[in-house]
């Protein structure tokens, strides 16, 4: 009989590892983002943040609903050509500031994603993720009916989980800006809170625990900005609505790109 060390693959392990649902690190990233940023309650977004957590310094009170497509790859550098459909995703995040030790980040209080591979790796991660349908405007320059992304174009996002559509929103490219101008909060590190419960009633949770990833070689392309607008929809098995929009500051369209080479415990309950 094999031990659990003769297993192979990343998640979840098997005999040869072939059908590993997540492949080894590390993992290369590249993102289009849509995102609305707006104020909201400070207690409601602070009530996501567990202790020893603390609000963010800089703008406590700001939410951001990412409309992202990402381009991914793993350890095998040839998935392009060998399975295509592995290679991107589209997902929705909402984000939230934090604070830990003095030391801002953010914190990703719910994510919808709609590729099983992506939903799995970000467990790993800590980041919570469900499964959804996320669409956002994508404009091909060759497309004579198309603009060109730049001033005067519109962008528009939403995602939709189990046949109900739980945000939508938009903005109007006012202008081309530096990556330095996009939210602080999205060009700061990621704390996540990874967290596995236990199977055995009343036992304490096999996992529990802040992570923070690391990423090396960090890429940003074009980014804009311009006036935007959110509406958060009902829904009976979601809680995004707890983070009510309060005031729209800002719309902002981006690409970047990163490698995630693992993490590092900061705090563990468990």
């Amino acid at each position: 009989m094999p031990t659990i060390s003769d297993f192979k693959g990343f998640a979840y392990p098997s005999p040869t590892g072939v059908s590993s649902v997540v492949g080894n690190m590390p993992w290369h990233f590249a993102t289009e983002h849509l995102c609305i940023a707006y104020e909201s309650n400070l207690e409601a977004v602070a009530r996501y943040l567990p202790e020893p957590l603390k609000p963010s310094s800089n703008n406590p009170a700001q939410v951001i609903i990412d409309f992202g497509k990402w381009y991914c790859l793993w350890d095998e550098p040839d998935m392009p050509t060998i399975n295509p459909e592995r290679t991107s995703y589209n997902e929705t995040v909402i984000w939230i500031g934090c604070s830990y030790e003095g030391q801002d980040a953010r914190f990703c209080v719910q994510t919808w994603v709609d590729k099983d591979f992506s939903l799995v790796r970000g467990m790993i991660m800590g980041f919570n993720k469900k499964i959804g349908e996320t669409y956002k405007t994508t404009y091909h320059p060759l497309n004579p009916g198309m603009p060109k992304i730049g001033p005067g174009a519109g962008l528009s996002g939403y995602v939709a989980s189990h046949g109900e559509r739980l945000m939508q929103g938009g903005m109007k490219i006012e202008k081309e800006i530096s990556f330095s101008e996009i939210p602080e909060m999205m060009r700061l590190g990621q704390i996540n809170l990874r967290y596995f419960p236990s199977m055995e009633p009343g036992g304490k949770p096999s996992v529990c625990e802040l992570l923070q990833l690391e990423a090396t070689d960090i890429r940003t392309g074009c980014a804009y900005t311009g006036s935007g607008h959110i509406e958060l929809l009902p829904s009976h098995l979601e809680e995004h609505t707890n983070l009510e929009v309060v005031n729209v500051t800002g719309g902002y369209y981006f690409e970047n790109g990163c490698t995630i080479v693992g993490g590092k415990v900061l705090h563990s309950w468990v």
